[in-house]
């Protein structure tokens, strides 16, 4: 039996906490939410940036106004926001093993307001966080969420998991130790997370490194087994770090 996703707004949920990061002064360009600012501005430049942040501080005496004025300006729909909460909710890798066939997601969520399941499945897969196998006779065979479904969503549902500040933590690690490549088994050990909050980090690594220097996972519960950045990479990596961080020099 489908599960209905819950009545309260999905949307509203993202917009408080990018409303709480602007509020905090947490960096949202490069940041540790920048996947999530990345649905509400797609693709504006620095003007449009820092007018949206003046015209949130300037509400900000009314949590009500600002949540509202935020969430607008989120482009995900109501139903496709609720269906990438429910994904990333149901989500027990946190990454590519987490194969979703057309027929389960028929039979196990129900779409929200009579919304197109494809539609929903497009709207995500166009702001990346899904990736999508077609086939013939279906709107389409499976999907699999990538890493920024898990950082536009993850930041809602748990209150100190956030994949882009896990990914920084664990470069700083790796960059301060000097270590000659990235172990999941390792990293797991050490900071004692679960397959399912570690995984989205790595993701976020892979995409500095190069497919050669990554090993498969060979069984092992991580989407990447070990990395071994070059120097150019290490170098991407200490950005991603000061980018997270909010230090842009």
């Amino acid at each position: 039996m489908p599960i209905t996703p819950p009545a309260i707004s999905t949307k509203r949920l993202l917009a408080r906490k990018l409303l709480d990061a602007v509020v905090g002064e947490v960096p949202l360009v490069g940041g540790p939410l920048a996947a999530l600012y990345s649905v509400t501005h797609p693709a504006k430049g620095d003007i449009q940036f820092n007018q949206w942040v003046t015209e949130i501080t300037a509400l900000v005496n009314s949590l009500e106004q600002a949540i509202k004025y935020v969430s607008q300006s989120i482009t995900l729909s109501e139903e496709a926001a609720s269906f990438g909460l429910w994904i990333a909710q149901q989500s027990e890798s946190g990454g590519r093993f987490d194969l979703l066939s057309y027929d389960h997601l028929v039979e196990n969520f129900e779409c929200p307001n009579g919304a197109s399941l494809s539609d929903l499945v497009g709207e995500l897969e166009l702001e990346g966080m899904l990736r999508v196998s077609k086939c013939l006779g279906k709107p389409f065979s499976s999907v699999r969420p990538s890493h920024k479904l898990f950082e536009t969503f993850d930041p809602v549902i748990f209150d100190e998991a956030n994949p882009r500040s896990d990914a920084a933590q664990i470069v700083q690690r790796y960059l301060t130790k000097e270590e000659d490549a990235i172990s999941a088994s390792k990293l797991a050990e050490d900071f004692g997370w679960l397959p399912r909050r570690l995984n989205p980090a790595l993701a976020i690594i892979a995409d500095y490194i190069g497919e050669r220097r990554i090993s498969a996972p060979m069984g092992q519960p991580y989407v990447a087994r070990v990395m071994f950045p070059d120097i150019s990479e290490r170098i991407a990596l200490k950005r991603l770090v000061q980018s997270v961080q909010g230090d842009q020099n």
